[in-house]
């Protein structure tokens, strides 16, 4: 059962939300938890003990946590009382604790981590050293299993850490219902492809249990099928093509070639955000506020600000469990007092970042999946990212000369023209089956570059007719509109709920009409899986 399909948007959430309002108030995230369970359900009843396990492991990491924060505050409480004030005695017991604390946190972290790499990345590990031995298949080092993945087992496991560092560093108390933190790690409109939430900002929201707003619910729906909208009319009719153009039989080249970087990172951006926009209104009926995931990422003048509008949530983890604490680690602080003085400000600054933006992004490719093409466009961000930092006093002198400004609307046409550039060939090796298949359409830009195929039919022949093509690009046009309308004025639901009730109605039932007469379902078409759903 996925968001998109008529059994959710017409049974399942229409029940849930009566559940929900049949629920006293204090019981009320029961009702909500009965929901995720079912929803897990109806993937795999299996995989969903793997989830109650793990629940189980971080509950207890958490409680444990919690007494060690407590019991430090009470032994410096008793020092304080004893009249003691030997700072060197206080630095001793904060230290003996932080060590009990951190090692109940790296354990808790070892096991969700072991647990995500044998399920997801061992097949992975396994053939390549089948591959780096020249071991046989009749003959494996290390056998190749059929591994099932728990749905959304990344998202999972990165909130999973977000809860155990919180504790850990005393942000918030350890959840004391197991109940309620399954609750937050399964909760049934985030556990398929987020976003990730952290526990802090969604604890209130999920327990609360107020009352359902009528107003929320037109506003949900209005999200929901806007959301099903961009990847039943829009992301899936252009699949076919996407298949088409990556697949190496058909020989994709010259302009070919660019064509399936720019239809993919299309085709990708709608699904997932549409995915994005169809869970934050499912959440929204329920007067849970989910964060935002997608915020015009295409009108990012570089590659840093282009990740931080693309899956905002997976960059705020990254930034803040990973990019944070290396920035603070004895490492960096070392590199600045060695190059205090003695190297360049701004390449100092540039190796500190350096170290810390490495593993961001090398873990950001690892999370995408087990292959070699999801590494290296870890690996690509990372080089682009530092080499911008590292020109950006150049780009200035330059625009000094010139005598203008980054703010200039030429500049800033040309530096979203760069971007996109940056964009659509890290899009181009993503989705390629192999580093090999990458390098190789890459090149192949070059070779038989006739601009005439855009126009002259040859685009009828992977997979979209006219009408295709026409449908693609009326609704790519309203979605640029509106997009351009959240950037210039923000949030526009918004202004949504203050029209009257029959506009609001209007629009609703003129998605669902767009959606039935357009979007690709039923016999003859496809069905095509979240792509993030596997992540």
């Amino acid at each position: 059962m996925l968001y998109y399909m008529l059994v959710f948007g017409m049974l399942f959430l229409p029940l849930t939300i009566i559940l929900y309002q049949l629920f006293p108030k204090r019981f009320r995230w029961v009702a909500l938890l009965l929901a995720s369970m079912g929803f897990y359900f109806s993937f795999s009843l299996n995989l969903f003990i793997f989830v109650v396990i793990a629940t189980g492991v971080i509950y207890a990491a958490g409680l444990l946590l919690e007494k060690m924060n407590r019991d430090k505050k009470n032994a410096l409480k008793a020092l304080k009382s004893g009249g003691s004030s030997d700072k060197e005695e206080k630095a001793k017991l904060k230290a003996a604790y932080q060590k009990k604390s951190r090692l109940i946190l790296t354990l808790g972290i070892l096991m969700i981590l072991a647990s995500l790499l044998y399920l997801k990345y061992y097949n992975f590990f396994a053939e390549n050293i089948n591959t780096l031995f020249h071991a046989s298949e009749d003959a494996p080092i290390l056998a190749i299993k059929t591994i099932a993945l728990p749905l959304g087992i990344s998202f999972f496991s990165m909130q999973a850490i977000s809860y155990m560092a919180d504790v850990y560093w005393g942000k918030f108390e350890a959840q004391k219902n197991p109940l309620k933190l399954l609750l937050y790690l399964c909760f049934f409109p985030t556990v398929m492809e987020g976003p990730i939430t952290l526990y802090g900002d969604l604890k209130d929201q999920l327990y609360t249990g107020n009352s359902i707003d009528p107003y929320n619910i037109i506003s949900g729906y209005i999200r929901l099928f806007w959301g099903i909208m961009k990847k039943l009319v829009i992301a899936d009719r252009m699949y076919p093509a996407v298949v088409y153009l990556f697949n190496p039989e058909n020989e994709t080249k010259g302009v070919s070639v660019i064509a399936a970087a720019v239809l993919f990172t299309v085709m990708e951006y709608m699904e997932f955000s549409g995915c994005m926009d169809m869970v934050i209104g499912i959440a929204n009926v329920f007067g849970i506020k989910l964060p935002e995931n997608f915020r015009q990422p295409f009108l990012a003048r570089n590659a840093s600000e282009f990740w931080r509008r693309w899956h905002i949530s997976l960059g705020v983890w990254f930034k803040t469990y990973i990019f944070y604490p290396v920035s603070m680690s004895n490492l960096s602080k070392k590199w600045n007092k060695f190059a205090r003085g003695k190297i360049n400000a701004h390449i100092t600054k540039v190796v500190a970042s350096a170290m810390a933006l490495l593993p961001v992004w090398l873990c950001n490719g690892l999370w995408h999946g087990p292959k070699w093409t999801y590494i290296f466009y870890g690996v690509f961000y990372f080089v682009v990212i530092l080499l911008e930092l590292l020109l950006e006093p150049i780009g200035d002198g330059i625009l000094k000369l010139l005598h203008t400004s980054k703010e200039n609307k030429i500049v800033n046409i040309i530096r979203i023209f760069k971007t996109w550039l940056i964009i659509f060939a890290g899009e181009l090796f993503f989705q390629a089956d192999s580093l090999t298949q990458g390098f190789s359409m890459f090149r192949d830009i070059f070779k038989d570059f006739q601009l005439s195929i855009l126009w002259d039919g040859t685009a009828l022949y992977w997979g979209l007719d006219k009408y295709d093509w026409l449908v693609v690009l009326a609704m790519l046009i309203v979605v640029i509109i509106v997009n351009l309308i959240r950037e210039k004025v923000g949030d526009i639901s918004a202004a949504l709920l203050k029209k009257p009730m029959l506009v609001r109605w209007v629009l609703v039932l003129a998605l669902l009409m767009v959606i039935t007469i357009f979007g690709c379902y039923g016999p003859g078409f496809e069905e095509v899986d979240f792509i993030y759903a596997g992540f």
